[in-house]
Parts: structure tokens; C-alpha cells; sequence
């Protein structure tokens, strides 16, 4: 049986990434990590198939293993803070505010990181399944984080999603990504940046046909 790997996102454990895994189960032997656990590591796992996104979007394409065939991509960008001659990210100023007010109040800064991910749609309640230490770990892999040079280098076939009105991530990240990628599809969804939640059913459907090719 062929393996799929999926990894989660910042600030989210491996309750938030199960449906994904069951949705697969019948049809892969399937592995889930959180993007804590790969970043501690350093290391992915081999699988066939990798699904991921966002700060585990960038795990997984700097972390790649030789193994993978192809992989899947939710909310991901190649570099989360804009810089020269990458104006598709965040101000890093907003990730260096989030480590400051995560050491004062990280239920507030939870609570509106969250509503972020899930705009335009109520929040939802999600246990990032780890301490405050690897969530300030994260941040500051996200403030480092630049996988630019590795993109045109990935030769296997990559889907990507996401949508129109995330917040998190611009949509322009995921279309430099595509532009830049040997082998991509994007597909758009009129959202924001939690996809795997609010369009669970037609994204699924899209992993099965792009694994079926």
C-alpha cells in the first residue's frame, strides 16, 4: 500500500489534520505529524504522498525526502514574511509582535491568530497541542523561512490550494509558487485560509483524482 504523510500547521495538532487521515486511510497507509514535531526533527519521514500546508508547507519542501512523489500544498508560500523582491508575505514586524504578546497572553493571541484562519467563517476552537516554547519555536522558523531556491528544484508534481481571501497567506504567494513550480496545479477557492476545514468534501475529491494520475 502506498503511504501518505500529512503534516499539520503552526499553532495546530494532529486532531486538526485526523479527518484528512481518515479520509485517506482506506486507501493509504497513512502518518500523522504535526509541523511541531517536523521542525523539532528536522527530518520528514519517507512516504509516497505528502499533504501539508502553510508553516508545514515550508517544512516539507525544504525538508523533502527523496521518496516523495508528490505532494499537496494548503496555504503554503515559499517565504512567510515579505522581504526584497518578495512582496507575497507578511510584515515581519506582525510575527515579532506575536512572540512578544504570546509570552504575555497566548490565549489572546490564539484566539485572533484563529479567527484569522478560519475568516470569512466563525472561528473555530483548536488545540494547538503544544507548549508555548515550540509555538515561539515556530515563529521564529516562520520569520527565517525561505524556500525560494528550492521551488524550481522540486521535481514531482505539486497541487496547491487555496483561497481568495486568506489572511494568513496572500493568494499571491501560492501564485508565485505555481509560477515557479516544474510541475503544478492551483486551484482557488472563494476562502480563506482554512480550507481543509470549511471545503473539506471538494478538496478531498481533487487529492484522490491528483493521486490517481
Amino acid at each position: 500500500m502506498k503511504t501518505a504523510l500529512i503534516i499539520s500547521g503552526w499553532a495546530h495538532g494532529i486532531e486538526a489534520i485526523r479527518p484528512i487521515g481518515d479520509a485517506l486511510a482506506d486507501r493509504f497507509d497513512v502518518q500523522l505529524l504535526t509541523g511541531t514535531q517536523v521542525l523539532k526533527e528536522q527530518t520528514i519521514p519517507d512516504a509516497d504522498y505528502i499533504i501539508t500546508g502553510s508553516m508545514g508547507g515550508l517544512l516539507a519542501m525544504e525538508l523533502l525526502p527523496a521518496s516523495c512523489k508528490k505532494l499537496v500544498l494548503i496555504s503554503s508560500t515559499a517565504k512567510f514574511c515579505a522581504g526584497e523582491n518578495y512582496a507575497c508575505g507578511t510584515h515581519e514586524k506582525i510575527l515579532k509582535r506575536m512572540i512578544l504578546m504570546l509570552k504575555r497572553n497566548p490565549e489572546a493571541v490564539l484566539a485572533d491568530f484563529y479567527k484569522n484562519v478560519h475568516y470569512p467563517n466563525p472561528a473555530l476552537k483548536t488545540d494547538p497541542e503544544c507548549g508555548l516554547n515550540d509555538l515561539v519555536d515556530g515563529l521564529e522558523y516562520l520569520l527565517e523561512s525561505d524556500v525560494r531556491a528550492k521551488v524550481p528544484t522540486l521535481g514531482i508534481p505539486v497541487h496547491l490550494f487555496h483561497g481568495s481571501e486568506d489572511r494568513i497567506i496572500p493568494l499571491a504567494a501560492a501564485e508565485w509558487l505555481h509560477d515557479n513550480l516544474p510541475d503544478s496545479r492551483l486551484t482557488v477557492f472563494e476562502d480563506g485560509h482554512g480550507l481543509a476545514a470549511h471545503h473539506f468534501k471538494p478538496m478531498m475529491s481533487d487529492i484522490f483524482k491528483f493521486a490517481a494520475r
